[in-house]
């Protein structure tokens, strides 16, 4: 029962394991709303809808009732804090495209989803870009559910994505990329790819941002702190990635870290005159972080040491490269070469 305590109102629920919560309103209605709606969830086992007070900041349920204001909001508050931003907001956007910023949230079914998800694939999305959408579309209507703007989730149907296929270079595509690189005199792309080859590390979120305190005083290997998973990882340096930071240390010292100077922006435009100079359309910065993989899984590391040097956090995104090691199947050849001799 609500009551009130000073200028606030207190609500006033149990969790299931007891705990005790007791949120402040505005008014007393705010109060016995929230607690309505939290004994609901409970019935439903739904999480407990945080207090709109503190979810919303001072924001009505009726400001985020439609899709547009509830995608700025998750812009705000949940993607721009969370790694690989740029893409969730790109997908969050293309969905409020699709349905309108006018789209009022609780008119968005199944069915809808289904037609979202079907004008992506027609439109020439893979599978799996439509299902990030879906996912971006889902985390915005949940954000709502938990805010207690919207009362139940539909369901989303998700399309199976299959083995997909990655590009990695071979010992000439890779000597002609850094030959590239060295002959224009480009040596932040030409020293960035070799650390990017020899260490398989994140172009954006880890080669580009370590610092020069996280490198072994031997350079003998380099840690990276700010990861994908949240764990950091330790990576032994190849003898031509110890060279390249040496000489980027005397030249470079001043920076916080060795390539904390390129510009993103700048890298983006001389990897687009690359890939025309070259013929490497489809290679990009992490087309270099699947090749280290390659390079570990074909010389016979075991897949659990690949998982940790890559840094991937479940063993089924390792798997996924050990489909071009050799196998013993290829002995099973030798039968058939016999058989018709």
């Amino acid at each position: 029962m609500a009551r009130l305590r000073g200028k606030r109102w207190l609500a006033d629920f149990r969790t299931e394991t007891g705990e005790r919560l007791r949120p402040s309103f505005d008014t007393q209605a705010q109060a016995e709303e929230w607690e309505k709606a939290a004994k609901d969830a409970k019935i439903k086992g739904q999480p407990i809808p945080q207090p709109l007070t503190t979810c919303l900041q001072g924001i009505t349920p009726q400001h985020l009732a439609t899709l547009g204001p509830l995608y700025d909001y998750v812009v705000k508050t949940v993607w721009s804090k969370a790694r690989g931003s740029v893409t969730q907001i790109k997908n969050g956007k293309a969905v409020v495209d699709f349905f309108g910023r006018h789209k009022s949230i609780d008119k968005i079914t199944t069915f809808e989803i289904t037609g979202m998800r079907s004008f992506f694939l027609n439109k020439g999305n893979a599978p799996a870009t439509t299902n990030r959408k879906a996912a971006a579309l889902s985390r915005m209507l949940r954000t709502a559910l938990e805010c207690g703007i919207l009362k139940d989730m539909p369901k989303f149907n998700w399309a199976p994505e299959g083995q997909s296929k990655f590009r990695y270079l071979d010992e000439q595509e890779e000597d002609v990329l850094l030959d590239y690189w060295q002959e224009r005199k480009l040596m932040d792309m030409h020293d960035l790819c070799v650390l990017l080859l020899d260490t398989g590390g994140r172009c954006y979120s880890e080669v580009m941002t370590f610092k020069w305190e996280d490198v072994r005083r031997d350079y003998g290997a380099v840690t990276f702190w700010e990861t994908k998973t949240g764990k950091p990882r330790t990576v032994p340096l190849t003898q031509r990635a110890q060279g390249v930071l040496k000489r980027r240390y005397n030249s470079h010292r001043s920076n916080v870290g060795p390539f904390t100077n390129v510009s993103r922006f700048v890298m983006r435009h001389k990897w687009d005159e690359m890939r025309v100079a070259t013929g490497f359309h489809d290679v990009t910065p992490h087309t270099l972080r699947h090749t280290c993989c390659t390079k570990l899984v074909l010389g016979g590391v075991d897949v659990k040491r690949v998982m940790t040097w890559m840094g991937h956090s479940a063993m089924l995104t390792t798997m996924r490269y050990m489909q071009i090691k050799p196998t013993a199947l290829e002995s099973v050849v030798n039968v058939l070469e016999n058989r018709r001799r």
